[in-house]
């Protein structure tokens, strides 16, 4: 990982495995919304503390025209999960599991000058995640929601990534079997050259245009 004040940047990334738990399994074998049947924008809200006074920004993106802004597909969760989920918590139609990964889901968050991005081509850092799964109306499992943090520090004496948590939602497209991403939430902070500190939270929101 290499990480600057001026440009934060994650790589991460794992070769494809499975998961073994059944009701995971099924989770995991639902399919994305392609991105060429979304019909909508991506609106993202930004904050930057640390400085003078905080940074705020906002845009608004149709994934089908900027596909490189788009949030992570529920296709990469297979990837993302690998083998070692477990269970660590069960209650009325919600299972909870745990894992670890060296890989988040691709994407890019640009918060003022730090940007936190994955492209899927390999890194050492260790997330710890947790997933829960429930089930539709139909009674069909599908993964609800992704949470994934940073474990430990990354970085060097000239830049320290102190915190990374990324967390993902999940539903069911409307009328259909196939999984939307609905929104994804970034909390980051950078440390640079012993005396800037910096503080990063952006959210993206999935909208759909009317009658989608």
């Amino acid at each position: 990982m290499r990480a600057a004040y001026l440009g934060l940047l994650l790589l991460a990334g794992a070769s494809t495995v499975t998961a073994h738990d059944a009701l995971l399994e099924q989770a995991l074998a639902r399919k994305a919304v392609p991105t060429a049947d979304l019909h909508g924008v991506i609106r993202t809200t930004t904050t930057v503390k640390g400085g003078d006074k905080p940074e705020l920004d906002s845009e608004s993106v149709d994934p089908r025209k900027e596909p490189k802004k788009i949030m992570a597909s529920y296709d990469e969760l297979r990837d993302v999960i690998g083998t070692d989920a477990h269970v660590t918590k069960q209650e009325a139609g919600r299972t909870t599991y745990a894992f670890t990964t060296t890989r988040l889901p691709r994407g890019n968050v640009q918060a003022g000058h730090i940007n936190v991005s994955s492209d899927g081509k390999g890194d050492d850092e260790r997330f710890d995640g947790v997933v829960t799964v429930t089930k539709d109306a139909g009674g069909h499992p599908y993964i609800d929601h992704l949470d994934l943090r940073l474990h430990g520090t990354a970085g060097n004496f000239i830049a320290k990534v102190k915190k990374i948590d990324v967390s993902y939602a999940f539903a069911p497209a409307d009328g259909t079997d196939a999984m939307l991403t609905t929104s994804c939430m970034v909390d980051a902070t950078v440390r640079a050259l012993f005396f800037v500190h910096r503080e990063a939270h952006a959210e993206s929101e999935w909208v759909a245009s009317t009658g989608n």
